[in-house]
This record gives C-alpha cells, sequence and structure tokens, in this order.
C-alpha cells in the first residue's frame, strides 16, 4: 500500500479491501451507515457502554451506582470511520513519522466546509493539546507578571495555569441579561493597562454553551487591537454546534481579529478523542505571532504530532460528517429533554440549554443552598457527579456543570435521582 493514499483508502467510497463487511456501506455513502442493521451497529447512541477498566478519569469519581456527568467527554464510540483508521494504520509499521499535507489540506478543508472560513495553510499549526498550547502561548506572548484576561463563568484551566505561570488574572466576568449572558464591555474596557497582554476568549463557551455571534467577536477585536491585547480563541467546542447554528471562528470574523487572534480547535470533543493526546491545532493569520509560538514550540519539542493522532485528524476531517451530525441530532434530544423536565418540575433549578456542546449549566441559587451543600446534593445525595460551577470562577456559585453527553437512559436516572434528592431537603 502506498504511503500516500492510505488513509485515502480507509475513507474511499467503495473500500472494500480497506473496511470490514459491516462498514463497506458506510464509507460507500460518505459515512452514513447503509440500512438499519448497519446503524444500530455503528451509531448505536443508546447503548450503555461499561467504561470500567478503561482507566476512565469520568469513571473513577463515580464510586458504586453513582453517575459519572461530569468531566467533559462523552460516553459514545467515536466514528466508525475514524476507528477503522486507527485499526488500519496499528496494522502497519509505527516507525517515526512526518507531518503529511493531508494534515492541513484536511484541516484547511474541514475549517472551510463546516465554518466558512478561508484558512491558508501555512496559518495552521499542530497543537500538542488545546491546554497545552494555551500554555505555550502565555509562554510566548506574555511575561511573569502580565495579565490575562477570562470572562468568567469559564473553563478553570484558563486561571489555573495562567497562576501557575506566574500571570496575574484579571476577570471580565459575563452578565445575566434576562434570559442570556453578554460580554460585559464597558467593564472589559476599564480593564486594560500596559500589563494587560491576553485575552483569552472562551468559544463556544464553556461552560454556558455560548456562540458567540460575528458582531460581538469583531467588536471584541476591535477593542483589543486598540489597546494592544492579543486574543487567544479555545474553539475546542466548534465542532459540536446545535441546533443550526453557526460558529465563528474568532480570526475570521474581520481584519482586527486575524491580526491579533489565534486560535485552537481540536478533535477531541466532536470525535469524543480525548483520551488521545495532542489531538488539537492552532490557526494563526499573522506571520510574526505563528512564527513566536512555532518557535515556542519547536524549543520544547512539542511541534511534532504522532502517528495516531495524524490518522485520526485527517480520517475525522476528510469525509462527511454524517456521524458526526448524528450525535449533535442525539444530543439535542438530550438537551431538549432536559430542559422540559426542570420546566416542568419545578425544583428550583433553572437549566440554561447550550448552542453548543454536550455540557449544561445548571442554576440552582433558587434552592439557596451553600455551595457545599448543593455538591453534597448533586454528587452524595442524588449520586451524580457534576462540576462545581464555583471553580469557573466570579458568577458560578449557585451552580453545577451537567454533562449529558451519553444514552438517554443515564440522563433519565440522573433527572430522577436529582428530583428525589430535592424533594429529600
Amino acid at each position: 500500500m502506498k504511503r500516500r493514499s492510505f488513509l485515502k483508502g480507509a475513507v474511499a467510497a467503495g473500500a472494500a479491501t480497506l473496511l470490514p463487511s459491516s462498514l463497506v456501506g458506510l464509507a460507500a455513502s460518505g459515512c452514513k451507515p447503509a440500512g438499519e442493521t448497519a446503524k444500530q451497529a455503528a451509531w448505536n447512541f443508546d447503548e450503555v457502554i461499561d467504561r470500567s477498566g478503561t482507566w476512565s478519569i469520568k469513571q473513577r469519581r463515580a464510586e458504586g451506582d453513582k453517575l459519572a456527568m461530569w468531566i467533559a467527554d462523552m460516553d459514545f464510540k467515536t466514528d466508525p470511520v475514524v476507528e477503522e483508521a486507527l485499526r488500519q494504520r496499528l496494522g502497519t509499521v509505527m516507525g517515526y513519522t512526518y507531518t503529511p499535507d493531508e494534515f492541513y489540506d484536511a484541516i484547511v478543508g474541514w475549517e472551510k466546509s463546516q465554518h466558512e472560513f478561508e484558512v491558508e495553510k501555512e496559518w495552521v499549526n499542530f497543537a500538542p493539546g488545546v491546554i497545552t498550547s494555551l500554555c505555550q502561548a502565555y509562554l510566548t506572548f506574555s511575561e511573569p507578571g502580565d495579565k490575562i484576561i477570562v470572562q468568567p463563568p469559564v473553563y478553570d484551566p484558563f486561571m489555573n495555569f495562567a497562576r501557575r505561570l506566574g500571570r496575574e488574572i484579571v476577570f471580565n466576568p459575563l452578565v445575566w441579561k434576562e434570559d442570556h449572558y453578554e460580554m460585559d464591555f464597558a467593564g472589559l474596557e476599564r480593564l486594560f493597562d500596559t500589563r494587560t497582554k491576553l485575552l483569552v476568549l472562551c468559544n463556544p463557551h464553556n461552560p454556558i454553551g455560548i456562540i458567540w455571534d460575528r458582531e460581538t467577536l469583531a467588536r471584541l477585536a476591535d477593542l483589543c487591537e486598540r489597546r494592544g491585547v492579543m486574543v487567544i480563541s479555545d474553539e475546542i467546542h466548534a465542532d459540536l454546534s446545535l441546533y443550526g447554528k453557526h460558529h465563528f471562528p474568532f480570526c475570521s470574523v474581520s481584519p482586527a481579529a486575524a491580526r491579533i487572534g489565534m486560535s485552537l480547535a481540536s478533535i477531541s470533543k466532536s470525535f469524543n478523542l480525548a483520551g488521545v493526546t495532542g489531538m488539537a491545532y492552532s490557526i494563526i493569520p499573522d506571520a510574526r505571532k505563528r512564527e513566536q509560538y512555532q518557535e515556542t514550540l519547536h524549543r520544547q519539542k512539542l511541534g511534532e504530532p504522532s502517528v495516531m493522532t495524524l490518522t485520526a485528524f485527517i480520517s475525522a476531517y476528510s469525509h462527511e460528517p454524517a456521524w458526526l451530525n448524528a450525535v449533535k441530532r442525539y444530543l439535542e434530544g438530550n438537551i431538549e429533554y432536559v430542559g422540559r423536565f426542570f420546566a416542568e418540575q419545578n425544583l428550583g433549578i433553572k437549566a440554561i440549554l447550550p448552542q453548543a456542546s454536550f455540557l449544561v449549566w445548571l442554576d440552582c441559587r433558587e434552592l439557596g443552598l451553600p455551595q457545599e451543600k448543593l455538591l453534597a446534593l448533586f454528587n452524595d445525595e442524588a449520586g451524580v457527579v457534576v462540576n462545581n460551577g464555583a471553580s469557573y470562577g466570579p458568577g458560578g456559585e449557585g451552580f453545577v456543570r451537567l454533562n449529558i453527553g451519553c444514552p438517554k437512559s443515564i440522563v433519565e436516572d440522573a433527572l430522577a435521582r436529582i428530583e428525589r434528592a430535592v424533594a429529600r431537603l
């Protein structure tokens, strides 16, 4: 088999010699299962998979019969086409591997087809994980004692790793407006000074699930450019945009955003490959910033993807995303079920439904519980292990984050347990 044609064969239409017979029809139809039997075999999201014995971090915190609904991975098998490509690659020599053009081509093509972002190949660079790469960006574009702005409640590693690296975190909290969150631009303007070097954007936002619109992002870019602040955009949940909503990559929204922006994206969430190291990439349109960042990676020998990373990326991004679209439809069903449940049961808990991802932000302030007791209610009384809202910074008190990236039967069980626990208060 020729090196250049390996993955093309794995996802090509009619690749009978490279795919097991049960998946031949799937590949031939652009990753759509051929018939109900293949669909059930390949896309059975209702299947409850036992993750015990797989070194699952999620399960480690769920002793006994507790439900693990916290850390952000899904309880679904990955896309069968990706799985088969990995399986086929494991059957060859696993020696030192260079980064082929197909890696960059797959990302460029995906950004265009999925997000309408015209990316030039040289803008793309392998990233050794989104948070690892964020840390490298901190080291590249700031110095100890510099200020980094975050917009809480937001993914806590943004803050935790900045502090470990000696940077000062400055909060620009999101503002609740009747039924949604907005950026506080007036508050942001007041935060800038000569020590402010970076703003970390969560786009789509975690834990709230907001897909920021083009106007908001362009306004943010203009303001940050005027004040000499670079924006690093974590877009790890971009491929899980729901309900037909369009994700706008930060660097795509305006010339200013392209000049000051850096995007970090990944297949780890959308294709459920979080346990495979290095499933990320960066997009930096500005040549000088790109060279600086690449130098930081190479200096620490972090710029070389593994053969499994390359295989997974090329296979995931080089065929029709029918499996991914099916996952999103399934997640929408789970999210809608959660929304209806809390709206109808009147438990004193409000579900803020995401526009992207499989994470639901639960507003539990009406229960009137201190955060420690709120966590005990979910984790111990209900036996539903969730994330602590307070860990996401100011504005997170009184909230928890619930992961619904699992079979609907698990979601139903979890909500029933929560209802019973609240009734006992």
